[in-house]
């Protein structure tokens, strides 16, 4: 299997629409795969890849709302995330809960849509291995299930007891009660490495979840892992769930092109050289009023005082660790200013295209990256403890001369 992927998608509930934006990518990179394999909604999402159908789970992500999912009044439940509950809406929110407790939430929208979605015979006869996990109550041990011992006909039961969380309906298989797999292996590599695959994608969901996948070096695992946070299990809204395409469309071409960039996807193609050429431009006077505005010592020489002092200051506070290097720092601050300007993020950027935009932009916009010291309290002048508790206002002057710099020089 050594020439084709195969692709293992994490559960996650309403995050799965983020596999659909990782599959879109893998198609547009020309990614051939032989077989899949999924828990939960990865199992659900997994079926359609199967099948080949990306443009319909294009069209039911984006058009997925969460009563097309469970048997639920969706106008309460979004009062509810409001906390805009009224006494009428408490006494059918305790009978809910009573029967919730009684009898679980109905999943019967879901098994319809899989019904109109999936089709069992194409899945069957499409050539690809195809696995998912779930796991049994009755015995307490999991189960991990490939397609061709899936009996005839029940294919969708056997994808929603993967999917079957416990406050849904009690659902059984072969007279076994059974649990969504995600407690016992939410990312079942091991189903594609057992048939032979040494190369694997991986598709992740973010937030907790149990993997229980122990590397070796005879399978070779590329994570496509979420940029930023994917909401929660049950934001079934559009306009999530379109956010999430773009992202895991976008992390996918990032992992397998080399894009550069936290928020953004840039094709830098500067080296280290260049990137260090730049915070040194930044000029003695900047460095100067930057050094006095948050009391840094003045014997220090401001050079040496940028590379040894605000550099790490600037690493730290953005987050991008204590070993990244002048590229991810440089980066990293002009991505806040595209960032505050609504710079359009998901799109493929030359490095001469994001740093026009970003220069316009600071030009034309006149962001709000001035001296800090009017905001910074006299006490905490020099104390770098107290600086990082001010994470804001000190990124916004180190990015302010930065791209003063790059705006003055027209680098």
């Amino acid at each position: 299997m050594s020439d084709v992927y195969g692709i293992v998608l994490e559960g996650g509930g309403a995050r799965g629409a983020y596999q659909v934006g990782a599959w879109q990518a893998i198609r547009e990179l020309g990614l051939e795969y032989g077989g899949v394999a999924g828990t939960s909604v990865g199992a659900l999402n997994g079926a359609m890849m199967v099948q080949g159908d990306l443009d319909r789970a294009l069209e039911i992500w984006s058009e997925i709302r969460l009563s097309r999912i469970l048997s639920i009044d969706e106008a309460l439940y979004e009062r509810l995330k409001r906390l805009e509950i009224s006494p009428n809406d408490a006494s059918s929110l305790l009978q809910r809960f009573k029967s919730i407790f009684r009898d679980g939430i109905d999943t019967a929208p879901l098994r319809l849509l899989m019904g109109e979605v999936i089709d069992e015979a194409r899945v069957r006869a499409a050539g690809l291995e195809f696995g998912f996990v779930t796991v049994s109550l009755s015995t307490w041990s999991p189960l991990k299930i490939y397609i061709d011992a899936v009996p005839t006909g029940q294919l969708i039961d056997y994808l929603l007891a993967s999917a079957r969380l416990p406050v849904f309906k009690r659902q059984h298989i072969d007279g076994r009660l059974v649990l969504d797999g995600g407690f016992y292996d939410n990312l079942p590599i091991d189903l594609l490495a057992a048939r032979g695959f040494t190369r694997i994608v991986a598709v992740r969901l973010g937030g907790f979840s149990r993997a229980r996948w122990q590397e070796t070096k005879d399978v070779e695992v590329t994570y496509i892992k979420p940029s930023e946070s994917l909401g929660g299990m049950l934001d079934f809204s559009r306009e999530r769930a379109a956010k999430n395409i773009k992202l895991g469309h976008f992390d996918t071409l990032k992992v397998f092109k080399g894009y550069q960039g936290r928020r953004y996807y840039l094709e830098v193609g500067r080296d280290e050289e260049y990137f260090l050429h730049l915070l040194l431009g930044i000029g003695d006077d900047r460095l100067t009023t930057i050094r006095e505005e948050i009391g840094l010592p003045a014997e220090m020489p401001v050079r040496r005082m940028l590379l040894e002092r605000l550099v790490p200051l600037a690493a730290e506070l953005l987050g991008v660790g204590g070993a990244a290097s002048y590229r991810e720092i440089v980066i990293a601050l002009l991505e806040r200013v595209a960032a505050a300007s609504g710079v359009e993020r998901f799109q493929i950027y030359s490095w001469d295209e994001f740093l026009q935009q970003v220069v316009w932009c600071y030009r034309a916009k006149r962001l709000q990256l001035g001296p800090v010291s009017a905001r910074l309290p006299k006490i905490m002048h020099g104390n770098e403890l107290l600086l990082r508790a001010m994470r804001e206002p000190v990124l916004d002057r180190l990015t302010a001369a930065l791209v003063a710099c790059l705006h003055s020089t027209g680098s």
